[in-house]
């Protein structure tokens, strides 16, 4: 069950990944990952061996998500599910792990849905503008200057 298709939210792929900080709250030990992955409601971190992912199901995480260079905002998160190498083919997708997000700021998640949504209005444009380029019509056969 559980494919993409039954996600409540749009899960967008990210041409350019996205710089993830990770944190336990009160620890000053940061993971530094990238995401390619996003939605409103979290994220999913590719891992090639995600048991070795340092937090727990139960872990509330400290994330600060790059939306651009210099420009981050901030959120709680945790653990939604774990994709193991063994479970990724059937999946459709790569190992790794899936983070929700628990708590955000209004503001924060307004500016989140907002990239969200202008990464997917991007990616629509690239589509329609690759669509274009293959539906050119040949062009038309070169006239003849004879006379009849």
């Amino acid at each position: 069950m559980g494919g993409r298709e039954h996600r409540r939210t749009l899960r967008i792929s990210l041409q350019k990944p996205l710089q993830v900080i990770i944190g336990s709250i009160g620890s000053d030990v940061r993971y530094d990952l990238e995401t390619r992955d996003i939605s409103t409601r979290g994220f999913f971190l590719e891992f090639e061996k995600p048991g070795r992912f340092p937090f727990t199901s139960s872990s509330i995480m400290e994330i600060w998500l790059e939306l651009s260079p210099g420009d981050s905002i901030f959120f709680n998160g945790k653990m939604a599910r774990v994709v193991l190498p063994a479970e990724a083919e059937s999946q459709g997708t790569n190992p790794g792990i899936a983070v929700r997000i628990v708590q955000i700021e209004p503001e924060e998640e307004k500016r989140l849905a907002d990239f969200v949504q202008a990464q997917e209005d991007e990616a629509i444009k690239a589509e329609e503008e690759e669509e274009k380029k293959g539906k050119k019509t040949p062009p038309a056969p070169p006239k003849s200057n004879a006379v009849a």
